[in-house]
């Protein structure tokens, strides 16, 4: 009985020796016993960084309105009845004022006339009222005002009076004072009565001569 547990002992021990020794001889032969067996790779080296230019994309743009969105426009969203507004009606012409100059106005019981002058050609025109002119209406006149209409839009001109005399310069006086001649009466002749009544039209001027003098007018 001993043996008998002996011999079955050695022979299980014989079959697993047997086994790994299948074992490990098929795995030699896939390793082809060591040759096979290589270490770790090596580590590569780093490459060299390559500065890459890409072309610029061009920016994103949405295509124009009436191109691309041809319903939306055509059909609005947020209209009531799904249609585009009219367009704008376009501005009103305005007036170009400062044209004419007013130099005078007649008024009449029939007529009423503004005279005119062209700034820019200096040509004077007699316009009546209710007339047009370069397109512009001469609307009322007044004697020293005139209205001028265009556009639903006015303009007024206003009547200047320039003084005939020219403004002294300062410090100095308007008309410098004539010197007044001396008188010298003459003892009248009852032989000669003409050259009384000579010499009493002689005082008179002189006297006029002297009072214009005193005011700083120039004698006549």
């Amino acid at each position: 009985m001993a043996g008998a547990r002996v011999n079955q002992r050695s022979l299980g021990a014989i079959s697993l020796g047997l086994a790994c020794f299948a074992i490990t001889g098929m795995i030699g032969i896939e390793l082809d016993w060591g040759r096979r067996i290589h270490p770790f790779p090596p580590v590569p080296k780093p490459a060299p960084a390559v500065r890459v230019d890409y072309p610029a994309q061009p920016e994103f743009t949405l295509l124009p309105l009436e191109q691309g969105f041809v319903e939306t426009t055509a059909r609005p969203l947020f209209t009531p009845v799904r249609r585009p507004p009219p367009p704008p009606a376009p501005p009103a012409p305005g007036m170009q004022k400062g044209q004419f100059v007013l130099l005078g106005a007649l008024i009449t019981k029939d007529n009423s006339i503004a005279l005119l002058r062209d700034v820019a050609t200096g040509k004077t025109m007699r316009v009546e009222q209710g007339k047009e002119i370069k397109g512009i209406t001469l609307a009322n006149v007044y004697p020293e005002k005139v209205i001028l209409t265009q556009h639903n839009d006015t303009e007024e001109l206003v009547l200047k009076i320039q003084s005939q005399s020219k403004p002294a310069a300062l410090g100095q006086p308007a008309h410098a004072p004539q010197p007044v001649p001396p008188v010298t009466a003459a003892a009248p002749s009852s032989s000669a009565p003409g050259a009384a009544a000579a010499s009493g039209g002689g005082n008179a001027q002189s006297l006029i001569n002297r009072r214009r003098a005193e005011r700083g007018l120039p004698p006549i």
